[in-house]
């Protein structure tokens, strides 16, 4: 277990000292990526025929704190506590797939972009947080690795840091992410503030038992974890800091970190439920109806616009929103097991998700724009990046059939939204197939069609075809009860055929949809999302407006006035008084006591006498 931590770590300090080159600093994030993967099967094989995890405990910081009262803090203890359990090495899969195959992409298709070295070290270094996160069991460990990674994370979208345009995106990447990183960091420090433990071990069985515990405190650690999680898995209206640099970050990091982060956010989100359930029902209800409404939301606004990876972005943040709403309901239910169906279907949307970046980004490269009215005849001209669009669209929108299949019912109110999830989802994904496969190219290389074809010749552009193929598998393993039951342990029943169905006609309804719509006009389709594109984005820049004018304008203002004009006259007058009470002080140690005090005692006598009853009248 302490290998899988240490390779990516022993990667980024090698490439940091010695690798200068592109090709070396490639082959050498692939090397650890691959070392990684295979250290990641061993554990696997060895955790296959037990149960029990394999846990690995390292006592990092122990101090005595000088105080007497409750046990939990009479000392203040950071352990480094290693976790391999069956969700972890399948998390740990779904990443380490991702990465080798955005890093084999990268190598052809990102021969241009600027500081090789320094990307691949940093992919290294984010493999590194990501596999500390997904193993640790120690709140304080979780919260280092989750910052780390938001870091990497931050420098890996900006990466193209000398292009105005994405150094101006890439803001809403490093302030969005950090205010809800700071309400996971807030969550934590109030449970350790209520419990005094930190290791999840230790703290779930004493939620209800520790003195001075309150159903209170509780619902607000769950309600600060929630939004922390949530602004990873990029939940609406949480999203923007993935839909904003979509189109003008790096192919590669925004295909990792997209695929990377929905993984570690639903897996921590799982192991944190129990939290959730100690505190009350309404907090419950509360995290459900946010996933079900970022659920519907996130795709219908895919509707919306016609950039293809802002489309997929959104669609991505749909699925992962339906996963996470079945991992709430099923902690909200006594007695179920179906949480962990929520898992395995973001693990099989995390690889077709990266896929269909990577073949969106390759096919608007190879046509030199991002407009799908544009785009077209991809089938023909790029038939490689065309099927594995076609088959991230496919996987995403099939993904959530069986995890709703076990868990949802579809009579209920989560099973009407998540079916309409799925739905959308279906609409949007199948929409930027047809309008970047079919119909005539509008937008041409220097007026020559034929120069439109596959920019990377031979293995690397197979790269998203695999990744979208890994997709595939871990789907149909999705819809086995054996998979679920080999990553929580527990026992699940099998739906009946018939609600496959049920789920899987939602899914075919909704492409059968957007075909007749492309097939009948595609132009009036694609016009008709472009004008509503149109509508939102000026909806949103005047309410941007209204912001600036209602509210920063007059806070500047106050700020203003405040610095250059109240702050120094206050500061004037309250020097003046000081002064001037300095000065009768310094007069008042001069004067002689006994008459001083003769002369209040004379003062306070003719008050007293002036306000008793009857004198005045």
């Amino acid at each position: 277990m302490p290998v899988i931590v240490v390779v990516p770590l022993a990667t980024f300090v090698i490439a940091l000292s010695s690798v200068r080159t592109r090709r070396s600093s490639a082959n050498l994030a692939m090397f650890g990526a691959v070392v990684m993967l295979l250290v990641t099967l061993l554990v696997g094989w060895g955790l296959a025929k037990r149960t029990a995890p394999f846990i690995a405990t390292y006592s990092y910081i122990n101090v005595p704190v000088a105080f007497s009262g409750p046990a939990n803090f009479q000392s203040f203890v950071i352990e480094i506590v290693l976790r391999m359990d069956h969700i972890t090495v399948a998390a740990l899969v779904a990443v380490e797939l991702c990465v080798i195959g955005a890093l084999g992409w990268h190598l052809a298709m990102g021969r241009s972009e600027p500081g090789p070295a320094r990307f691949h070290a940093l992919v290294s270094l984010l493999l590194f947080a990501c596999a500390g996160a997904l193993v640790s069991r120690d709140l304080a460990e979780l919260l280092a690795f989750w910052g780390l990674a938001g870091a990497i994370t931050y420098l890996l979208l900006a990466h193209r840091w000398g292009l105005d345009e994405v150094a101006v995106r890439t803001r809403v990447a490093l302030a969005l992410p950090f205010a809800t990183d700071l309400s996971l960091l807030c969550g934590v420090a109030w449970l350790y503030a209520r419990y005094g433990l930190q290791n999840l071990t230790t703290l779930l069985p004493i939620l209800h038992t520790n003195p001075g515990w309150t159903v209170r405190s509780l619902v607000v650690a769950s309600v600060l974890l929630f939004v922390g999680v949530a602004g990873r898995l990029a939940f609406w209206p949480l999203h923007s800091w993935v839909t904003g640099t979509a189109a003008v970050a790096s192919p590669a990091a925004s295909a990792i970190v997209q695929a990377v982060w929905s993984v570690i956010g639903i897996v921590v989100l799982y192991r944190l439920m129990p939290i959730f359930v100690a505190s009350n029902t309404q907090t419950l209800e509360a995290c459900l109806y946010a996933c079900a409404a970022a659920a519907a939301i996130a795709p219908l606004l895919a509707l919306v616009g016609n950039e293809p990876r802002r489309v997929i972005t959104l669609l991505g943040c749909g699925v992962v929103a339906v996963g996470a709403a079945i991992v709430v309901r099923g902690f909200q239910l006594p007695g179920s097991t179906f949480a962990v169906a929520g898992i395995a279907l973001v693990l099989a949307a995390a690889p077709a998700r990266a896929a269909g970046l990577l073949a969106a980004s390759a096919i608007a490269s190879a046509m030199r724009t991002d407009d799908l009215g544009e785009m077209g005849d991809a089938w023909r001209r790029m038939r490689v990046s065309a099927v594995a669009l076609l088959l991230a669209g496919l996987v995403l929108s099939l993904s959530a059939v069986g995890a709703i299949a076990f868990a949802l019912n579809s009579r209920s109110g989560l099973g009407l939204v998540t079916g309409e999830a799925v739905l959308l989802v279906s609409i949007g994904a199948i929409r930027v197939f047809l309008a970047v496969a079919t119909g005539p190219l509008r937008r041409r290389r220097a007026f020559e069609p034929d120069r439109v074809r596959e920019v990377a010749p031979g293995w690397p552009r197979v790269w998203p075809y695999w990744l979208a193929v890994g997709g595939v598998i871990l789907l149909i393993a999705s819809l086995i009860p054996r998979w679920l039951e080999f990553l929580d342990g527990s026992h699940h029943p099998a739906p009946s055929a018939g609600r496959y169905v049920l789920w899987l006609a939602v899914a075919l309804v909704g492409f059968a949809a957007a075909a007749i719509a492309y097939t009948r006009n595609k132009d009036g389709a694609l016009r008709a999302s472009a004008l509503s594109g149109s509508w939102l984005g000026r909806l949103l820049d005047g309410a941007d407006r209204n912001v600036e004018r209602y509210l920063v304008a007059p806070v500047a203002m106050i700020v203003a006035r405040l610095d250059a004009r109240w702050i120094p006259a206050g500061e004037g007058g309250i020097a003046g008084a000081l002064d001037t009470t300095g000065r009768l002080t310094v007069a008042a140690n001069r004067l002689p006591v006994v008459a001083v005090v003769i002369a209040i005692a004379v003062v306070l006598t003719v008050v007293v006498g002036l306000v008793a009853p009857g004198v005045l009248r």
